[in-house]
């Protein structure tokens, strides 16, 4: 059957608009969402990837360059973390076994998930950073640039073997990483996401290309639709929205696509 002609695939060009909208408001791609509907649609898992990160390069791009105009991006700061570009190319040439795969992708999510509902949190009740002074102390050390290199230079190489892994940019990892530690504010922290799954997505991307072939007949309607939905959410999210319910948002549609992928793969 050709998936692109199928009328459930012309229905899901909705949402495809949605999640591209909803993610490139807190600068993400919407890679890890992509995935799960394409997979609970019938795709192979194993040919979905290059798919998702070609999305991702994309609404993660038009994110990047309106945050950026924002004046939310530092390139400075960012950069510790791109230590996740070779890990993600290496990681993107590894072919798993696709049951294993749905594992790793699955657990993926649901971290995710459980991050980003906790950065949201955190930032409506601001709890974290008030407990006790020495809680204080020590996220004041992450603001530092030492305290940066120490925490960006590991936690990207090792975010850049996941995303490469399941074929998503990280950045879904990356934000509650540095809201949580005090690293960034929710604005910078979407503007470093985006410039950093752009990074890995397309390292990625050039290291799932080496095995996994690309759909272009459901690429480009896709491609046509998130564009739409990243200009218009970007924008919004750059300066307009509340960054801490647009990540609650995120993380509840990444937790019920993980719990949706693990009941598939649970049945299949």
């Amino acid at each position: 059957m050709d998936i692109a002609n199928d009328i459930s695939f012309v229905l899901i060009l909705p949402l495809f608009f949605g999640i591209s909208f909803i993610y490139s408001s807190v600068g993400f791609g919407g890679g890890s969402s992509y995935i799960a509907i394409l997979v609970l649609l019938g795709i192979s898992l194993f040919a979905v990837p290059p798919v998702a990160q070609i999305l991702n390069i994309i609404v993660a791009g038009i994110a990047m360059t309106t945050f950026a105009k924002a004046n939310h991006l530092s390139f400075k700061f960012s950069l510790p973390f791109m230590s996740s570009v070779p890990f993600a190319f290496l990681a993107g040439t590894i072919a798993l076994p696709e049951k294993s795969l749905a594992l790793v992708f699955v657990l993926a999510l649901f971290a995710a998930s459980g991050a980003l509902l906790l950065s949201g949190i955190k930032g409506k009740f601001r709890v974290l950073q008030q407990q006790t002074k020495d809680i204080e102390k020590e996220l004041r050390f992450w603001q530092t640039p030492k305290g940066a290199l120490l925490i960006g230079i590991p936690a990207g190489a090792i975010i850049g073997v996941i995303a490469g892994l399941v074929g998503i940019g990280g950045g879904i990892w990356l934000s509650p990483l540095v809201i949580l530690t005090g690293m960034a504010d929710p604005k910078r922290a979407a503007a470093t996401s985006s410039l950093f799954i752009v990074a890995n997505s397309i390292a990625g991307f050039l290291g799932q290309s080496v095995s996994k072939p690309i759909d272009y007949a459901i690429l480009l309607p896709l491609a046509l639709v998130v564009v739409a939905g990243g200009l218009i959410g970007s924008r919004l999210g750059a300066f307009k929205f509340d960054h801490d319910k647009m990540r609650i948002i995120v993380g509840a549609i990444v937790g019920v696509a993980g719990l949706n992928l693990m009941i598939k793969f649970l049945l299949s």
